[in-house]
């Protein structure tokens, strides 16, 4: 019996230590992306490893996994002297537009020509959240998370789920860009208004219009973040 009781017991505590290995890579992921979104890590900024352990309080192997994870993301870019906040360039965000133009197009015209009352209404509350955040003190990565809240419903109402994928892959190569394009309440609030056109012209069934809107939503999304970027000055060395 003592032995069927040791066996018993092991499965639980390696599952209990990949649980927590898995809870801290998340705390690292959360904490620096938090750090980009607020500007605490600014674009070209390289991330020391053991200034983020200091950070987060977390060992040296779950770090690096975590600092992977963030590269594979979008977030960070793996150089010689170790991960590096990415810095999107104009010519990037260029390239990814012509793209997303295309792919938003075709998501929009599916939705005015499928998506459902309900559907509709749940698009309503998703910009309604994103307008409340807008009006609270600057909080780029819950800004983010609602902006995404809204695009997610709309491709899964047009039932686009390879355009989801494919738009994802897409966000990650500019998610900082994206990110600090919201550090400005005045930006939080315009983007807002500017989601609100886009539902509008969705709730009219209007695909033109719903197009336009959404390429304008992200060409005002992209000049706000290269000036953000502008702003917050050159790469720095450390965490």
């Amino acid at each position: 019996m003592e032995h069927e009781g040791s066996w018993a017991k092991e499965p639980y505590s390696r599952l209990e230590s990949a649980s927590m290995v898995a809870f801290s890579r998340d705390h690292v992921l959360r904490t620096v992306r938090d750090d980009i979104c607020r500007s605490r890590l600014i674009p070209g900024q390289l991330l020391d490893v053991n200034l983020v352990v200091g950070r987060t309080g977390v060992s040296r192997s779950v770090v690096r996994q975590a600092l992977r994870d963030l590269c594979e993301q979008g977030w960070l870019t793996a150089g010689d002297e170790g991960c590096v906040v990415c810095v999107p360039s104009p010519e990037e965000a260029a390239e990814i537009d012509e793209v997303r133009r295309a792919l938003e197009e075709v998501t929009v015209r599916r939705f005015v020509a499928h998506a459902s009352d309900a559907q509709l209404k749940a698009l309503h509350g998703a910009l309604m959240q994103f307008e409340q955040l807008a009006e609270l003190p600057p909080d780029p990565s819950a800004l983010l998370q609602a902006r995404d809240n809204f695009y997610g419903l709309l491709l899964r109402a047009a039932g686009v789920m390879v355009t989801l994928d494919a738009l994802a892959k897409l966000r990650a190569r500019i998610v900082v860009l994206m990110c600090v394009s919201l550090f400005s309440s005045d930006r939080a609030r315009a983007a807002g208004a500017e989601l609100r056109v886009i539902y509008e012209a969705l709730a009219d069934r209007d695909a033109e219009r719903a197009a336009l809107a959404c390429a304008t939503h992200v060409d005002r999304s992209y000049e706000a973040g290269f000036q953000a970027l502008a702003a917050l000055g050159g790469p720095q060395p450390s965490l």
